[in-house]
C-alpha cells in the first residue's frame, strides 16, 4: 500500500521536499513509517527524537497506522 507521508522541519530541509510516497506491506506500526522515511533520507539519524502524527493524534510507536491516515513526521521541537 501506498503511504504519503508529510515532512516538517529539519526533515523537509534534508532535500526531499514537503512530503514522501512510501510503499509499504499491510497495516505498518508508527515506528515501521519512521525506519522508512530515514531509509527513503538515507538519514535515520535525522530522525532522532521525530514522531509520526495523523491529523488526530501522534502515534506510539507500536500503533498501527489508521487506513487513509494523513500521515506526518513531526520533528522534536524547543522553546520557552
Amino acid at each position: 500500500m501506498k503511504w504519503r507521508v508529510e515532512l516538517y522541519g529539519r526533515l523537509r530541509d534534508a532535500g526531499a521536499g514537503d512530503a514522501l510516497e512510501l510503499e509499504l506491506s499491510g497495516r505498518p506500526a508508527a515506528s515501521e513509517v519512521l525506519a522508512a522515511v530515514g531509509r527513503a533520507l538515507g538519514r535515520p539519524e535525522i530522525l532522532a527524537g521525530a514522531v509520526l502524527a495523523t491529523e488526530d493524534a501522534v502515534l506510539a510507536a507500536d500503533e498501527p497506522v489508521p487506513e487513509r491516515a494523513r500521515l506526518a513526521v513531526l520533528p522534536p521541537v524547543c522553546g520557552g
